[in-house]
């Protein structure tokens, strides 16, 4: 067998997610919540400082590819108005403000029996840009987290995809081998990271890639999952 390890992207790839993280009645019922709790936040001033904080995390990281820990920002938003806040707090205003953003939300039909076919004969991972909580929780909600044998995201590590590093923790994370692994995903700006580690990169035409134009950089380029298994499984 060719392939031993199959990685994939989460948001576009498995799960169909639109989301409006900025629309200002987010943060109306956030600052509603937070004085219902005894901290008094000003309305029109905490869209603006969370924002502000966003913008400071990207600005002073080193990285080339930085991520932003948005559960840090609202920390820092409410302890510029005078308070501090424990995580309990912080976790809840974070599920809030993911739930108050969603737009759409869901898994793309042919994921859950592609996952439950290869998972019999293949090691299974997931590396995704995204913040813990918002993970850990979505993949329970759509019953995706029992196919995974290792989770690696890009909030914990300061960095994002399409940085290398983000794939090669992965593979040792499975103790895997670049060649004998293959990564899964829809967009080529940030996926084409696994390429350059030595991974067979397979384009699923979904989500962002509907609008890249360079299919080419892409090893393998499909239009549904079922389709990608169908490689991996000829590929022997």
């Amino acid at each position: 067998m060719k392939y031993k390890n199959i990685f994939f992207d989460l948001y576009g790839t498995l799960i169909d997610i639109k989301t409006d993280d900025y629309k200002p009645e987010i943060f109306y019922y956030l600052s509603n919540f937070l004085n219902y709790e005894g901290i008094r936040v000003e309305k029109e001033f905490f869209q603006l400082r969370f924002e502000e904080n966003i913008k400071h995390q990207l600005s002073i990281s080193q990285e080339k590819y930085p991520d932003v820990d948005i559960k840090k920002a609202f920390y820092d938003t409410i302890l510029s108005f005078g308070y501090n806040t424990c995580d309990y707090l912080l976790d809840t205003i974070m599920k809030i403000y993911r739930t108050l953003s969603i737009l759409e939300f869901k898994v793309f039909d042919d994921v859950h029996k592609v996952l439950s076919n290869l998972k019999k004969d293949y090691n299974l991972g997931l590396i995704s840009d995204a913040q813990t909580i918002f993970l850990y929780k979505e993949i329970g909600i759509l019953s995706l987290e029992s196919y995974f044998s290792s989770i690696t995201h890009s909030s914990v590590l300061g960095f994002r995809k399409p940085d290398e590093r983000i794939f090669k923790i992965a593979l040792d994370k499975l103790n895997a081998k670049a060649n004998e692994s293959v990564y899964i995903g829809d967009s080529i700006k940030r996926d084409i990271g696994s390429k350059k580690v030595g991974m067979t990169f397979i384009l699923v035409k979904r989500g962002e890639s509907i609008y890249d134009k360079e299919f080419g950089e892409a090893d393998v380029v499909v239009n549904t999952l079922e389709e990608a298994q169908h490689y991996i499984r000829s590929n022997v």
